[in-house]
């Protein structure tokens, strides 16, 4: 495992990361983004902005990506790094925190600013500056991963895994949220990956869950930002190799992005019959909260325990367009969540939704689905790779707005304009 830049944050410097406010959003841009800097070092220059009239150093990350698409890990031999990496290139990304942004630099600064950048989300303008051999760098950390014991923690989320396994997700705090009873609870039962598929045959159908699924963390990058993990995961089945899986973590402050490629060998064929694939996420006794798509109009899910009538016409309507979940729990945390098909898609794709308090959905760790909210694919190829994009955004209340103004406004792509000194 290469975690030459795993960091550890002292206590005391963690608690005060916590005191910061809870908008620390994300932006990604690209090098295109950048267009009059590329084939600069991306090592002369820092981002600032205007802080109280003068200018301050605020964090930034730069995230390589692969020739095929990727994010780019060195322990991945599937993919080649696309261009110089220590040099601003088109296919480069670049994190930034957009409440980190300010107004127009209207003072003399000793500083070297070589370009003043300016990003325009939901409908607000901020700059940043960047600044050639900046004296001045900023040391913040929002977001740390721990390889030994596979525990995340940001400046407003927490969550840690079981059994040193990605994918079987434990214990998720949010800041300020709090259960029924006004006491600290784990918002989150686990996350549930099923492949289901017929063995030799439809008539015997099996389902691998988490406990059949071992992913092996081969690389940790860390930065001030975000914290990028890769793994890779493969299952046999009667000795055949049915699916292989490489995902590649990007985990910051109050959002996690997971980018999976996965592919059912086309050997398989030989082994399964009519492959199916659910993802989702189980709640921990989350009564009351709501949940609305982008694709069933209307309806609203609210769980209680049992499935409405909005619900069980929700499970009918088949995923169209850009898709997203939003999910608000009343009590002090939301979710938004968007599953982008980018590569290899065109099975059929629905809303998994379960509100059962009775229900037993292996892995389970809670009574009840409460609920199970999440996709399921069904009649997957063989022999075919397929790449989605997993985002998963959290916040207090949706800064205020409703879940499609909210989505609109979290999913849009940042404008950008450049302008060189």
């Amino acid at each position: 495992m290469n975690n030459n830049n795993f960091f550890r944050l002292p206590a005391l410097f963690f608690l005060l990361i916590f005191s910061l406010s809870l908008q620390a959003q994300i932006i990604t841009l690209t090098g295109e983004d950048l267009k009059p800097l590329q084939g600069k070092q991306t090592g002369l220059y820092s981002f600032f902005s205007v802080q109280d009239g003068k200018l301050q150093p605020v964090p930034h990350q730069w995230v390589q990506w692969s020739e095929e698409g990727f994010p780019f890990f060195e322990e991945d031999g599937s993919t080649h790094l696309a261009g110089d990496p220590a040099r601003i290139d088109a296919a480069d990304r670049l994190l930034l925190r957009f409440e980190d942004g300010g107004t127009a630099l209207t003072n003399s600064t000793s500083e070297q600013v070589a370009a003043e950048l300016a990003v325009q989300q939901g409908g607000e303008t901020r700059l940043f500056y960047l600044v050639k051999n900046a004296y001045l760098q900023s040391t913040e950390r929002y977001v740390q991963f721990d390889p030994d014991t596979l525990t995340i923690k940001s400046t407003d989320f927490a969550l840690t895994m079981a059994d040193r396994n990605l994918f079987k997700w434990s214990d998720f705090y949010f800041r300020g949220f709090k259960g029924e009873n006004g006491q600290r609870q784990s918002i989150l039962d686990t996350l549930k990956l099923r492949l289901s598929a017929g063995i030799f045959g439809e008539g015997n159908r099996i389902t691998l869950s988490n406990d059949n699924l071992d992913p092996k963390v081969k690389e940790v990058i860390s930065g001030p930002l975000a914290a990028m993990v890769y793994a890779s995961t493969s299952v046999k089945v009667a000795r055949v190799p049915v699916l292989r899986i490489h995902n590649y973590f990007l985990v910051m402050p109050q959002q996690v992005e997971i980018h999976s490629r996965f592919t059912l060998p086309g050997i398989a064929d030989t082994v399964l019959e009519r492959p199916a694939l659910d993802i989702s996420l189980d709640g921990n006794g989350l009564y009351n909260s709501k949940l609305v798509t982008s694709w069933t109009g209307n309806h609203v899910a609210i769980t209680d325990g049992k499935l409405s009538k909005a619900e069980q016409a929700m499970l009918k309507m088949p995923l169209q367009g850009d898709n997203w979940i939003w999910f608000g729990t009343g009590r002090g945390f939301d979710m938004l969540a968007q599953l982008a098909f980018v590569k290899g898609f065109n099975t059929p794709a629905k809303l998994l939704y379960q509100d059962d308090a009775n229900q037993i959905n292996e892995p389970e760790r809670f009574a009840g689905q409460l609920p199970n909210v999440g996709f399921s694919l069904t009649e997957l190829p063989f022999g075919e790779e397929f790449y989605f994009i997993t985002r998963l955004y959290y916040s207090k209340d949706s800064n205020g707005q409703g879940p499609g103004e909210y989505a609109q406004t979290m999913l849009a792509t940042p404008r950008t304009s450049l302008t060189v000194k």
